[in-house]
């Protein structure tokens, strides 16, 4: 590297910063397609779970309470039928929205990154002081 002019060094350096940026950004896209597999998962089945209790609930709900309605005043047929709906559609938000906390950052991106930033510190102060030792 002694004889080599310092544009061509910078040029060098800037090459590979961006082949490395290159690499990284591949690299990002992979991890937030994987973790957006995730998501859709988990959103499909908040999904279902919402339209499942509203559609089928609301049927279920109408013969449970003419059901209860034989044995008990209809006002607390229905109060009964009611809270059971609320507990089973909490139940299933709550798993759909467990599944979506799974999610992480692209992790092996944001330590490759770190990394890249140490090496182009080092190797920009490594080529400073080989230019201020020849100057």
């Amino acid at each position: 590297m002694s004889g080599r002019a310092f544009g061509s060094i910078m040029g060098e350096f800037f090459d590979q910063a961006k082949r490395l940026i290159r690499a990284e950004l591949t690299l990002a896209k992979t991890e937030l397609r994987q973790e957006l597999t995730k998501f859709k998962a988990g959103g499909v089945m908040l999904g279902l779970g919402g339209a499942l209790l509203f559609i089928g609930g609301i049927a279920f709900m109408l013969f449970a309470c003419y059901v209860l309605a034989l044995v008990m005043p209809f006002w607390l047929a229905a109060f009964i039928v009611a809270v059971g709906f609320l507990g089973i559609g909490a139940g299933i938000a709550y798993l759909g929205v467990r599944r979506m906390k799974e999610l992480h950052a692209p992790n092996k991106t944001i330590q490759t990154l770190k990394e890249d930033g140490q090496w182009a510190t080092r190797t920009f102060q490594s080529m400073k002081s080989q230019m201020q030792g020849h100057a």
